[in-house]
Order: C-alpha cells, then sequence, then structure tokens
C-alpha cells in the first residue's frame, strides 16, 4: 500500500469525521453524532491496521484524544439507545423516560461547551498521525487479514453467547471497515465474501442490543416483565440464527479466488 494512498484515504476519512463532529456541536441531532461514532471507529480500525509491524503503535497512541471525545459522545449515545428500546417495546415509565432525556440533554450541552478544547485535540492529534503514516507492505496486510480470520475462526468454533462474542463482532467490523483500503492488497490472494461478514457482524450485533435491553429492564429501577419475556424470545432465536450462519465460517467467508 503506497503512502499516498494511504494519506488519501486517512484524510478523507478525517474530514467525513470532522465534519459529523461540528454537526453535532451545531445541531445536536443523534444522527450526526451516530455518525461521527462511527467514523471514529474506522479511523481507529485503519490505524491498527497500518501500525503493523511497529511494536509501540505510535499511529493508535496518536488517536487516544479522539477515543476520549469518542466515550463522552458513547454516554448520550447510550442514553438515546434506551430511549429508542423504551419506545420498541413500549416501556412506559415517566421516570426512566426522564431520566434519559435529562442524560442526552445535559450531555449534549457539556459535549457542546467542550467543543472548542475537543477541536484543538482533534486538529493536534490529526497533525501527529500525519506526520507518522508509513507504507505498509501488502503482503503484510494479506498476513493481518488471514490471521484475524483465523481468530474469529477459532471464537465462533467455540461459540459462546457473551462478550466474548461481543470483541468477535469487532474483529469482524475491523476487516469490514479496512476492506477499501486493504482492497489492493488482497486483490487475488484473499477473495473474501463481504456480504458474509456484513451478515454477521450485523445478526451479532442484534444480539448484543436484545443483552443490553434485557440488562436495562431487569434492572431494579425498571422491571417489566412483559418486555423481558418478549426479548427473551428474541434472544432464542438470535442465538439459533447466529450459530447457524456462524457454522463452517472459514468455508463462508472466503470465496474462490479467479
Amino acid at each position: 500500500m503506497k503512502k499516498k494512498d494511504e494519506k488519501a484515504y486517512f484524510n478523507e476519512q478525517w474530514e467525513l469525521m470532522l465534519t459529523h463532529f461540528k454537526a453535532f456541536i451545531k445541531t445536536c441531532e443523534q444522527e450526526q453524532l451516530h455518525l461521527f461514532r462511527v467514523q471514529v471507529k474506522k479511523l481507529r480500525a485503519m490505524l491498527e491496521l497500518l501500525d503493523i509491524g511497529s511494536s509501540k503503535a505510535y499511529l493508535s497512541k496518536d488517536f487516544k484524544p479522539i477515543k476520549k471525545i469518542f466515550k463522552h459522545g458513547g454516554d448520550i449515545r447510550n442514553a438515546y439507545i434506551n430511549l429508542q428500546f423504551s419506545v420498541r417495546y413500549q416501556f412506559k415509565s415517566e421516570e426512566f423516560l426522564m431520566d434519559q432525556l435529562y442524560a442526552i440533554e445535559n450531555g449534549a450541552n457539556e459535549f457542546k461547551i467542550s467543543g472548542k478544547k475537543y477541536l484543538k485535540a482533534i486538529k493536534e492529534a490529526h497533525h501527529e498521525i500525519a506526520g507518522d503514516l508509513r507504507p505498509v507492505n501488502n503482503n503484510t496486510i494479506v498476513e493481518f487479514y488471514k490471521t484475524r480470520l483465523d481468530h474469529i475462526a477459532m471464537a465462533l468454533d467455540k461459540l459462546q453467547f457473551n462478550d466474548d462474542l461481543h470483541d468477535t463482532r469487532k474483529q469482524i467490523k475491523m476487516l469490514v471497515y479496512n476492506r477499501k483500503i486493504a482492497h489492493k492488497a488482497l486483490d487475488g490472494k484473499l477473495q473474501i465474501n463481504n456480504d458474509y461478514l456484513d451478515k454477521l457482524q450485523d445478526m451479532i450485533g442484534n444480539w448484543h442490543d436484545n443483552v443490553l435491553a434485557l440488562e436495562l429492564f431487569s434492572s431494579a429501577e425498571a422491571v417489566y416483565k412483559p418486555v423481558i419475556t418478549k426479548i427473551k424470545r428474541q434472544n432464542t432465536r438470535l442465538k439459533r440464527s447466529i450459530a447457524v450462519l456462524a457454522q463452517d465460517f472459514e468455508k463462508k467467508v472466503l470465496l474462490p479466488i479467479h
């Protein structure tokens, strides 16, 4: 992978992240916050790929200030997702709704107040990372993908519906996020079934959402048996679907090279 290609893609993704960040500061729209956080994940995945061969992971370390902003946004986003859960499962608790609305409004205000400080941190991080970008050998990228696919395959072979599966989804998404920049390196050497990866990570994501919803409504403040029963039924169906989809992962994820 050439350095100029890395830099062009890096700057493109960074500008998108910055655009969504500024839009959220201005409008407090949840969709802009969501898109900002997606861009952070994409950049983090890219930098981890580019850090191959670096024992000190310079790029990922330079990205740490952005992760702090990401976490602040995550607190706001979690409250919003809780509201979505309450609508989806028709959970009608005024106290619960008011708590989530307060968390969203208060969090967004604090985020806005920190806007200038965050913008400065983003600018400084960009300068540090851009200066440390180094070209990565195509064969190294191929080996990176093969190693990650092996790890995912082993995890799915011993399928457990716990935090390990959520971590496995993160590994899958890292490969998905990097497929555009890694495409040329993989071409003719590793043909990945991207549709399959998309479907698998999406289904695991739905299962994880159910787990979070179950934890939320099982808490002492929000005990609601009809909701819990409904979520548990959905969970059972999702587990069966994931088990079927994850079976023979290695055969499904790799396509014949033409």
